[in-house]
């Protein structure tokens, strides 16, 4: 079977200074967590994951499409949190839902979504006059509108809540049954709680 998210001997150096060096990766349906202490590269892997970033070298497959020759359809099946999102400040909750819906030609988040983050008074508010733990909720939000094969999360539960992260994690664990969901994060005791198999960022890199 082939693998939903799958990369081939990426390298990242930045500066001179090697951050990712031959990395492959392999992975099918199911809960991943890239697990590393801060500066290790997380960030970056899940960046050129998602077509954020180029690699110097290597190439990444989405559900079989490659992401650099064809990344239209590449991207249609893929959802992204970065840890810090570059969204337009003026643009509602409401328009960033509406704008992943268009982006992959889905139904706009479901209540029940938008109910399980406590976001309904929010939809109509200025992103940039959102708190941190508001946006991060919406961000989330948005990547489970549709049917994304392949989930990639940078560090999403903070800022949030007790009640969030509990929702977060059944939203997680439904999502896994039928896509390939990869988180990163330094904190291993969240990825342990959920079930993720670990995958060490250190043990990544032949360098």
């Amino acid at each position: 079977m082939t693998a939903i998210l799958r990369c081939s001997n990426l390298s990242v150096a930045y500066g001179g200074r090697s951050v990712l060096s031959s990395v492959s990766l392999s992975l099918d349906v199911g809960f991943y967590g890239l697990w590393g202490a801060n500066g290790s590269g997380k960030s970056t892997l899940l960046r050129v994951l998602s077509g954020s970033a180029r690699p110097d070298h290597g190439d990444v497959w989405i559900a079989g499409k490659h992401l650099a020759r064809d990344p239209v359809a590449a991207r249609q099946g893929l959802a992204y949190v970065p840890d810090e999102a570059a969204v337009y400040p003026f643009m509602t909750g409401r328009d960033l839902m509406a704008l992943c819906a268009w982006a992959r030609k889905a139904p706009t988040a479901p209540d029940s979504l938008i109910e399980g983050f406590g976001l309904r008074p929010h939809l109509d508010k200025r992103y940039d006059a959102l708190s941190l733990g508001t946006r991060r909720k919406m961000l989330i939000a948005s990547a489970f509108i549709g049917n994304a094969a392949v989930l990639l999360m940078d560090e999403p539960a903070n800022g949030l809540d007790a009640d969030s992260r509990n929702f977060f994690g059944a939203l997680i664990a439904e999502k896994a049954r039928s896509a390939c969901v990869l988180i990163s994060t330094h904190d291993s005791a969240f990825l342990e709680t959920l079930g993720a198999m670990i995958i060490r960022q250190e043990s990544l890199s032949t360098s």
